[in-house]
């Protein structure tokens, strides 16, 4: 039996599936049950409870062999963010792991986490990667780049729900998209390779594309011609220094995307398709054209 934390997101429900495919019986650990509706049948199992409450991911863990954690906190509703999901939650899940005596543990982080990134949430990342590897589990690391459905799906809302897109920044920087679906493949095969353990590996899609490269192939698909407006790097500086006190999330949001702007975002060495050469390889047009 495999817990999978974050099993009902975009990621998270790829994993699932590669999982039940495979022949394994997946826990799922969600705070809502509602969430995992769209996850039923034989060899999935839906367990309601936060990662950020001991108790609960006691209860959840026990009887597992396995973790994997998907989890993130980035985006959500959750004051803290990153700290308190990705950081403190998966703490919480790494210690109660080896108290119950689970035997492996996959971690889904992010491509660049690192203790000096300018981004916080690359290094609240890395500081869990290191939590994991100190805790004596057997282990494996997944670094993806950007996930191309979540970025297909948020400029497809703003779309339809606007009329227009909003590009933070210049939208001319090459940006390396991964799909959930080669992702989940990779964490599939990392909870069942014993070579795997121990391993840091960094996945990406095979080519990249600017924003507003793939702004453009998006808005083809919608009626109306929406429109694409472009928020200045100046604008985007101020704001995220004005509002961290008052909307750490929205400032948080605000210096990914100056991240994704201004720094290199490509993957020269995809060390996950190295290490499984028979990996699943995702193309953008075959996610972008609904495929």
């Amino acid at each position: 039996m495999i817990l999978l934390a974050g099993g009902t997101g975009t990621l998270g429900t790829q994993v699932v599936r590669a999982l039940v495919e495979s022949g394994t019986p997946v826990r799922i650990l969600t705070r809502r049950a509602e969430r995992a509706a769209h996850l039923t049948g034989d060899g999935i199992e839906v367990c309601v409870g936060d990662i950020r409450h001991q108790g609960a991911i006691e209860s959840a863990v026990r009887g597992a062999t396995m973790v994997v954690s998907a989890v993130q906190g980035f985006a959500g509703t959750e004051p803290a963010g990153a700290k308190a999901v990705d950081l403190a939650g998966n703490s919480q899940l790494i210690r109660a792991a080896r108290n119950v005596g689970v035997r492996r543990f996959v971690l889904v982080s992010a491509l660049g986490a690192a203790p000096d990134s300018p981004l916080e949430l690359r290094r609240v990342k890395y500081e869990t990667e290191q939590t994991l590897i100190r805790s004596k589990l057997e282990w494996t690391i997944v670094r993806p780049t950007v996930y191309l459905e979540t970025w297909r799906f948020l400029l497809d809302e703003m779309a339809a729900k606007k009329g227009s897109v909003t590009v933070f920044g210049r939208g001319t920087n090459p940006i390396n998209f991964v799909s959930v679906r080669d992702v989940a493949a990779l964490v599939e095969r990392a909870t069942r390779s014993a070579e795997l353990a121990g391993a840091v590996l960094e996945i990406g899609g095979p080519e990249n594309l600017t924003l507003n490269e793939l702004v453009r192939i998006v808005l083809a698909g919608h009626d109306g011609k929406p429109r694409i407006r472009h928020v200045p790097l100046p604008a985007m500086r101020a704001a995220s220094v004005l509002l961290r006190r008052v909307q750490p999330m929205t400032a948080a949001l605000i210096q990914f995307g100056i991240t994704m702007d201004t720094t290199d975002m490509t993957l020269p060495h995809d060390s996950g398709r190295e290490a499984v050469p028979d990996l699943t390889l995702t193309w953008p047009k075959d996610v972008l054209s609904g495929d």
